[in-house]
């Protein structure tokens, strides 16, 4: 599954921070990506789905990783409405889209000039 980055909210971010910073930004937002990917992998409760989906959520959309976070927000409220069914079936691909996610922002924290990868 392929996730795009939205090269408008990291032009934004850039312009409001800088670049060194907007570094260091995507830098610790993949290492949140990854840690949220490691619980998802360890088995979670729906509590723990629910809890890493509202703060995936607002982050993610916060980076430009817009269908990270309408998939956040869509188990969040799958897993408030009792779904549970569909939360089990719909959690590998969540798992697959935070990880994949984690390494396309670890890619791009790695590079001297992260905007010229996106534009």
């Amino acid at each position: 599954m392929a996730t795009t980055i939205n090269a408008q909210t990291i032009q934004r971010m850039a312009e409001e921070v800088g670049e060194d910073t907007l570094q260091l930004l995507l830098t610790v937002f993949s290492d949140e990506l990854e840690q949220y990917f490691s619980k998802l992998s360890d088995d979670p409760t729906l509590l723990d789905v629910r809890e890493i989906s509202h703060a995936i959520k607002s982050s993610a959309a916060s980076f430009g990783a817009d269908e990270l976070a309408r998939m956040a927000q869509e188990c969040e409220s799958r897993v408030k409405q009792g779904q549970d069914t569909w939360m089990a079936d719909h959690l590998p691909e969540f798992r697959q889209m935070v990880e994949g996610m984690a390494i396309e922002y670890r890619r791009l924290a790695s590079h001297d000039n992260p905007l010229n990868c996106l534009l």
